[in-house]
C-alpha cells in the first residue's frame, strides 16, 4: 500500500493506493473519505454547487458539501438524547463526528483514524486498508469510558455517484420503512412498502430499485427491515460497474436508502441547486432520530465501560451478470 500526504482544496488530506483503488481520506474534515477512485473512475458524489471546507460543528449538514464517504454517530437526524445522565443534550444533524477532526496514523497496513464525542463521551475509530483489487476493508470501534450505557445509531454514509438506469439491490425479503419522503410520496414516517415494487400513495406504481435521472426533482430516505444477509449493491447496466458492501447481519442489520434524484437539499428560495447523488449505507439502527430509535428499541445500546467493534467491506467491480455477482457477496 502507498500512504502519501496531499491536499484537498484547503484540505490536508491523506491518500492510499493499492491494486486497481485510490482513496482519498480528510482527517480535518470529519474522517470523510472524500473520493474512491477505481480504475480511474470516481465512484463517490461530488456537490457540484460546494467546495470541500471545514466545517462548523453542529451546523445543518446541507450547509457543507455533503458528498463522500462521512460517519454518522450517535445520531442521524437532529434530537435531544432522552435519558439519563444526557438527557436534553442536543445532538446535532448527522451526529457528531462528521464536521470534526480525527487523528490519524498508519498501523499494520492500516490507516486508522479516531475522534471522540464531544456532547456524548465516546471514543470512535475507523481503520481503512485496501485488501484486494476492488475491495476496501474498513474496521470499526467504539468505546464508552463512562460508567452509565450509551445509546446510540451508527450509520454509514457513502454517497454514490449515480446513473440513470443504475439499480439497487438488497437481500431477498427485505422490505423498506419510510424516513422522509419529499411531498410526502411514499407516506410518513415508518410507512412500510414491499421493495422494490410498490406503489407511492396516489397509487400509482413504483419500482424502488430504479434510479431514475436528477430530473425527476424526488427524494426518499427509507431503511430497510432487518436483514437476512449482510450485503447491499448497486449496479449500472451501461458501464456494468456495481459498487457493493458487505457485513454481518447480526452487527449491521439495517441499510439506509437515500434515493437523492435531485431533490435536496432545497435553498431558501425553494430552488433546487440539482443535487444528484445515491446514498447506500449499512447502518445499525432506525429511523434517522436517536430519540425516536430508543423509543421504539431500534437503537444500540454501549455498555457501561465498555467497546463494541464491527466490520465493512466495500466491493467494486464490473459484471455483466450482477446475479452472479450478488451471489458472491461474502465478508473475507
Amino acid at each position: 500500500m502507498i500512504l502519501k500526504n496531499i491536499r484537498e482544496g484547503e484540505l490536508d488530506s491523506v491518500q492510499i493506493r493499492d491494486e486497481d483503488l485510490e482513496v482519498t481520506v480528510i482527517p480535518g474534515l470529519g474522517g470523510k473519505i472524500s473520493s474512491i477512485r477505481w480504475v480511474g473512475r470516481e465512484i463517490l458524489a461530488r456537490n457540484p454547487g460546494k467546495k470541500l471546507a471545514p466545517a462548523r460543528y453542529a451546523a445543518p449538514y446541507a450547509d457543507y458539501d455533503a458528498s463522500g464517504f462521512d460517519e454518522c454517530i450517535p445520531t442521524i437526524g437532529p434530537c435531544e438524547y432522552p435519558e439519563y445522565p444526557w438527557k436534553g443534550i442536543k445532538l446535532p444533524d448527522h451526529g457528531e463526528v462528521w464536521s470534526i477532526p480525527w487523528s490519524t496514523w498508519g498501523e499494520d497496513g492500516y490507516l486508522c483514524l479516531r475522534t471522540q464525542g464531544v456532547r456524548l463521551p465516546y471514543v470512535f475509530e475507523k481503520r481503512l486498508r485496501i485488501v484486494g483489487p476492488g475491495e476496501i476493508h474498513i474496521q470499526y470501534a467504539l468505546v464508552n469510558p463512562t460508567s452509565f450505557p450509551i445509546k446510540y445509531l451508527w450509520s454509514s454514509h457513502p454517497l454514490i455517484a449515480p446513473q440513470p438506469g443504475m439499480r439497487i439491490y438488497l437481500p431477498e425479503g427485505a422490505k423498506v420503512r419510510v424516513d422522509w419522503s419529499k411531498d410526502g410520496r411514499l407516506g410518513g414516517l415508518l410507512a412500510e412498502h414491499d421493495w422494490p415494487l410498490t406503489q407511492d400513495c396516489s397509487g400509482n406504481a413504483v419500482d424502488l430499485s430504479l434510479i431514475l435521472s436528477e430530473q425527476a426533482q424526488l427524494v426518499d430516505k427509507l431503511y430497510t427491515t432487518r436483514l437476512s444477509q449482510g450485503w447491499c449493491a448497486a449496479h449500472d447496466p451501461a458501464s456494468g460497474m456495481y459498487v457493493a458492501f458487505v457485513f454481518s447481519p447480526e452487527k449491521i442489520p439495517y441499510v439506509g436508502l437515500s434515493i437523492n434524484l435531485g431533490g435536496w437539499p432545497v435553498d431558501e428560495s425553494g430552488q433546487n441547486p440539482g443535487y444528484y447523488n445515491l446514498g447506500l449505507e449499512p447502518c445499525n439502527g432506525y429511523p434517522d432520530r436517536l430519540d425516536l430509535a430508543i423509543a421504539s428499541g431500534a437503537c444500540q445500546v454501549l455498555p457501561a465501560e465498555g467497546s463494541t467493534h464491527w466490520d465493512l467491506l466495500l466491493r467494486v467491480g464490473q459484471t455483466d451478470d450482477i446475479s452472479q455477482a450478488l451471489s458472491t457477496l461474502k465478508m473475507r
